[in-house]
């Protein structure tokens, strides 16, 4: 399909971002204007009916069945207290690298290029009120704003949820992805995002603590502070 006489789709030589941008720019919530209408809806999805294969069901018998049985979102905090132990385990036990001698992360990523970079803002005990990067490679968090992790509440809508004591920001430079994907890119990274935030979850739920994923958050306050990454989903663990 061509674009014009000299650019066509698979053109790899003009700005393959531009889809990726406009889409980006249009579907953000702002406080006095969001993309999203929320409307009240009853019911449950439509399923047309064909014959089939029914299939047993069964009941949860080990830890991981069980794990997953479990897993909800929940919008209070629990009653376990995140240690700097706890922390870095669910941070490298879920999106950390599990094979140091082939640089193996605990989640499948497009091309192996791990495009999404994760921010953290943590109140809890042992920490500051900055806002940290996590770097993978060296499985550490990174001082990368300094006296400003309060700031990144306000990113947050629900007032209840800003409350919790760990929040994870996944965003992205689209570093590498571009260049080898093109338009793909924008749908590949959420995908990924997508297998860290369910191993987050899942791995939280082995600790007892709580999580809830945010698909709709301001992202103009967290732009003010980190410019140079497009934020695309959030999660709070407490």
């Amino acid at each position: 399909m061509k674009l014009s006489k000299e650019v066509t789709w698979w053109d790899t030589d003009f700005d393959r971002s531009s889809l990726r941008k406009y889409f980006h720019k249009h579907s953000i919530s702002r406080r006095n204007y969001t993309s999203v209408q929320i409307k009240k809806v009853k019911g449950s999805k439509k399923w047309d009916k064909y014959e089939g294969i029914a299939l047993q069901k069964y009941s949860s018998k080990v830890q991981i069945e069980e794990i997953l049985k479990r897993r909800r979102t929940r919008r209070v905090r629990s009653e376990v207290n995140i240690t700097k132990e706890i922390l870095s385990k669910l941070l490298l036990f879920s999106v950390g690298i599990t094979d140091s001698e082939n640089n193996y992360f605990a989640y499948p990523s497009p091309g192996a290029l791990y495009p999404c970079t994760l921010f953290l803002t943590i109140n809890l005990p042992d920490f500051k009120d900055d806002i940290y990067r996590y770097n993978p490679y060296k499985h550490m968090l990174e001082k990368y704003s300094l006296n400003t992790g309060h700031y990144l509440d306000e990113v947050v809508i629900d007032n209840q949820l800003a409350k919790f004591p760990l929040k994870i920001f996944f965003t992205s430079d689209y570093q590498l992805l571009e260049y080898k994907y093109g338009e793909l890119s924008y749908r590949l990274l959420n995908q990924e995002i997508g297998h860290m935030a369910q191993n987050i979850s899942l791995y939280a739920e082995y600790l007892g603590l709580n999580t809830t994923c945010i698909g709709g958050f301001y992202e103009e306050e967290f732009k003010k502070y980190i410019k140079e990454y497009d934020l695309l989903y959030v999660m709070v663990v407490g």
